[in-house]
């Protein structure tokens, strides 16, 4: 199943990128069974580097995440992804000093890296395609795989607590976050009535939904990043 193999690629390649030792092996078997679930994960703190953001991911961590694939029929049943508790503690970044030597070759690895997985899945995407005569474009058929997935995402993510803790000035430390109940993303017809996009819809039509947003700021009072992370993920919850 050339699909099948391509999209536990796609989706190895992203969470290995944000989550702490992941177990490739072990994904890679539970998206083939087309339902993963992973608990009690740490996110990378280098995770939004790429952004160059003026802060950086201090504590990261998801209670549980689960992903649906719905093999059989990709094309037309939703892929969902389930998020229960997102706790997340963020910093400013301070006392940067940079040196383009360190920097250049930090650059250099994660680019040997991305080269690295990028030749893995050719390698593998090869040797399925050999075995599969029908399969003459390739780039196309990942290209509308990809987009057949994204048309009938679903995302629901509950329990979300993210905030920012700042203590650069001593006496004066403060923190601002926010929480919600719950955030879902899925798709719907023009309507923005909740619906299973068919494969021939030209346009793709999602409804974002947010319960119980709350936003707070404090000051004076102890940060969080003097704790350990067990103390955060408690504190937080």
């Amino acid at each position: 199943m050339v699909f099948a193999h391509v999209t536990a690629f796609f989706v190895d390649k992203f969470l290995g990128n944000y989550i702490e030792d992941i177990d490739s092996h072990q994904l890679k078997i539970s998206l083939w069974s087309g339902d993963v679930t992973l608990e009690n994960v740490h996110l990378k703190s280098n995770a939004l580097n790429d952004l160059n953001l003026p802060f950086e991911i201090h504590t990261g961590f998801l209670e549980k995440l689960q992903v649906h694939l719905p093999w059989k029929h990709l094309y037309t049943h939703p892929t969902k992804i389930h998020i229960n508790g997102f706790y997340l503690v963020l910093k400013p970044k301070t006392d940067v000093h940079y040196d383009p030597e360190q920097s250049e070759q930090r650059e250099y690895e994660n680019k040997m890296k991305e080269v690295e997985k990028v030749e893995e899945f050719r390698r593998q995407r090869e040797k399925y395609a050999n075995n599969d005569k029908g399969l003459h474009h390739k780039d196309t058929f990942v290209e509308r795989l990809q987009f057949h997935i994204l048309r009938n995402l679903e995302i629901t993510v509950e329990n979300i607590h993210i905030t920012f803790d700042d203590q650069t000035t001593k006496s004066y430390s403060f923190q601002f976050g926010l929480t919600l109940n719950y955030l879902k993303l899925y798709t719907t017809n023009e309507q923005w009535e909740e619906m299973e996009s068919k494969e021939e819809s030209k346009i793709i039509y999602k409804f974002g939904e947010i319960n119980q947003l709350s936003i707070y700021w404090n000051s004076n009072v102890q940060s969080r990043l003097n704790l350990t992370k067990e103390q955060i993920i408690d504190d937080l919850k």
